[in-house]
């Protein structure tokens, strides 16, 4: 009885809303060019009109499946709007044997178990899952509801957010399609892509020490005996931020502390120690001073007297055209002389 009381006053509120919509000037349905298709735009009904989503979605207090707006609730309002138009550009365009042809951006396969009416009747506004609807001008899926919005929104309300809660098939021991035999070969560049598709981002499943622990057992592919010794120099100085996945620069300094880089033998360091320019450069952002933090030479820079000033071109007086005994040419005095 309270369903048909229900529905009623749906019905009600749409034909009152019917009369207002005569008023309105120009059709509901926006256009977007002459060469594009109809469009549906909530904002024109829900903003312009003040339209409940009760009002189109007649089944949204009754079943889980809010249901789309029949060819006779859009008429209420477009029988008499849409009179002078072409039948391509009227309402009834939209529907095809009666049916709404709508883009169900939010429509959810058979894997995903979610009850509509059970968030309707958790009073849940509209909104909180459909982000933006009010202001939407055309539905498509950008108005889809992200799995990791539904996550986030469990865990804020202190909701169940375990896998079987929204999922019949997959659960936390559920192996993804892409973790084939070749995966442990591959999930590497995956990982390192950082991907925002849930389907593709580690971090749905694996925790960051679940990386750590594993490869304190397993070392990548990559890390051969001659790669430890001689190749990782080259792949660091090319490509920081893939050692970085695993590795901060503390452990770089510590490794180091013990053992010198294979290059840095014999007659390695000169008059003037260009050697730091083969790796270090610029030595603004990572210089010498990363390893050789407190060689006694570089304590011995001059202050530079008062009367000079940054902006100074040193080598207009200094060094006159000859080579200074420095590891650079000179061009910024002031990174040590202070």
């Amino acid at each position: 009885m309270g369903a048909l009381i229900r529905i009623d006053r749906v019905r009600a509120a749409r034909l009152a809303a019917g009369g207002l919509a005569l008023l309105f000037c120009g059709c509901v349905l926006s256009r977007f060019g002459e060469e594009e298709e109809l469009a549906f735009s909530h904002r024109i009904h829900v903003q312009g009109e003040q339209l409940e989503c009760a009002m189109c979605h007649e089944d949204l207090e009754l079943d889980d499946d809010p249901g789309m707006p029949p060819v006779d609730a859009c008429l209420l309002c477009h029988e008499e709007l849409d009179a002078d138009k072409p039948a391509e550009r009227r309402a009834e365009a939209l529907f095809v044997d009666g049916v709404f042809q709508a883009v169900h951006a939010s429509a959810l396969d058979g894997e995903v178990v979610f009850s509509h009416l059970r968030h309707v009747e958790a009073e849940v506004a509209c909104s909180a899952c459909h982000e933006g609807i009010d202001a939407n001008e055309r539905v498509d899926q950008d108005l889809a509801v992200s799995m990791a919005s539904c996550i986030a929104c469990h865990e804020a309300e202190d909701k169940p957010a375990a896998c079987a809660t929204c999922h019949s098939v997959i659960d936390e021991g559920w192996k993804p399609p892409s973790h084939t035999d070749a995966w442990k070969r591959a999930h590497g560049p995956r990982a390192r892509a950082g991907s925002t598709v849930p389907a593709e981002s580690c971090s749905l499943c694996h925790k960051e020490e679940t990386c750590a622990s594993c490869h304190r057992v397993e070392q990548p592919e990559s890390h051969t005996h001659g790669f430890r010794l001689k190749g990782h120099g080259l792949l660091a100085r090319m490509d920081r931020t893939s050692c970085a996945v695993c590795h901060e620069p503390s452990s770089c300094e510590a490794c180091h502390a013990e053992t010198l880089p294979a290059s840095h033998g014999g007659m390695w360091g000169g008059t003037k120690s260009l050697h730091c320019l083969g790796c270090h450069t610029p030595l603004e952002q990572n210089g010498c001073f990363v390893c050789h933090k407190a060689t006694p030479s570089h304590a011995l820079a001059p202050v530079k007297p008062d009367w000079h000033n940054p902006a100074m071109n040193c080598q207009g007086c200094h060094g006159r055209g000859l080579p200074l005994s420095h590891v650079d040419n000179g061009e910024n005095c002031n990174l040590c002389h202070f």
